[in-house]
């Protein structure tokens, strides 16, 4: 009798350590869904629960996601929000509740709200690091257009700034119109590349940034019957399109993020924090530059399984990126 009980207060007492994490993201399609697959992955490996709420890009809605976590008790709280003063209210809402929440992709504006850690893509420098690449590898005088997603989202705007002033100080680069929206997504992108071109604007290089506008680029040039040759295109993702589109020899160089090892990486912080382990306070995933001849070998993929594991791991104690560390 006795050793059955303890057998049935240890059981319980495990049961009760048993942590749920709860996280907010826009919406599960494209970068999304691969986020959810990189967070599901290391969630299910640690043995802990999840819950998963959208916005959509609208603040509201985000903190409204937030506040029904904290009435269900999560553990901890993942957000990708709308923007940073959205982010600064879910952090106070949080706060307030006494449960730790992790930002992702946003900052957060100044205020009372406070993550304990924040998990981005460094966008500024991304685009000062894709200025730069595109100066080193392409010659001549060289004339950009930027489709991007939704401008004014934090992201984006960051984008935008590391691109303009990056480009304002290299020799022989300029923007040759305005970052134009193409808002995540191929038709949209489709008819600004149509428009532009139509237009009689010069350009030689074209970025899209992500893989979505990138096909837009693509099939509007095609469209328009401009020679595959006189416009360098360059992606900002590496996701599945970009991948067809590189052995089509569509593209030319690809700023490789993955969103799913992101997911991962955001996941293990969150679970590591609360399981009083090494986590990052603040840190960037990792990105990598890859053109026709390197991306078989160092693109980073959206698809992920457990052989990303330890990559991960290494990352969230060190902050150090060893793609070699894959099993």
């Amino acid at each position: 009798m006795m050793v059955g009980t303890s057998v049935f207060a240890a059981a319980e007492a495990e049961k009760e350590k048993e942590l749920t994490v709860g996280y907010v993201i826009p919406y599960e399609i494209g970068w999304f869904a691969a986020f959810v697959q990189g967070f599901e992955l290391v969630a299910e490996s640690e043995g802990v629960k999840t819950t998963r709420l959208h916005h959509n890009y609208n603040p509201a809605e985000e903190n409204t996601a937030v506040q029904n976590l904290i009435t269900l008790g999560v553990d901890g709280i993942n957000v990708t929000s709308a923007s940073p003063e959205s982010a600064e209210y879910s952090c106070r809402l949080a706060n307030e509740a006494g449960i730790p929440i992790q930002v992702t992709e946003s900052g957060v504006a100044e205020g009372k709200g406070k993550p304990f850690a924040d998990i981005d893509f460094n966008w500024n420098e991304i685009y000062r690091y894709i200025a730069n690449n595109i100066r080193n590898d392409v010659d001549g005088d060289l004339s950009i257009i930027n489709l991007q997603g939704f401008l004014g989202t934090p992201p984006v705007m960051l984008g935008i700034a590391g691109l303009t002033d990056e480009v304002s100080k290299l020799p022989n680069m300029k923007l040759a119109t305005d970052v134009q929206d193409g808002q995540y997504a191929t038709a949209p992108s489709l008819d600004i590349t149509k428009a532009l071109v139509q237009s009689g604007l010069e350009f030689n290089v074209a970025i899209g940034s992500c893989q979505e506008i990138t096909e837009g680029i693509v099939q509007g040039l095609k469209e328009e019957n401009v020679p595959r040759e006189d416009v360098t295109i360059i992606s900002v993702n590496g996701g599945p399109m970009d991948v067809e589109n590189l052995k089509k020899g569509n593209i030319d160089f690809v700023l490789s993020q993955s969103p799913a090892v992101h997911g991962m990486i955001c996941a293990l912080n969150l679970i590591s924090y609360l399981k009083g382990e090494t986590y990052q306070k603040k840190t960037y995933s990792p990105v990598i530059w890859v053109n026709q001849e390197t991306w078989e070998k160092d693109l980073i993929p959206w698809d992920v399984d457990n052989s990303w594991l330890p990559v991960v791991e290494e990352f969230v104690k060190t902050g150090e990126y060893k793609p070699e560390l894959r099993m």
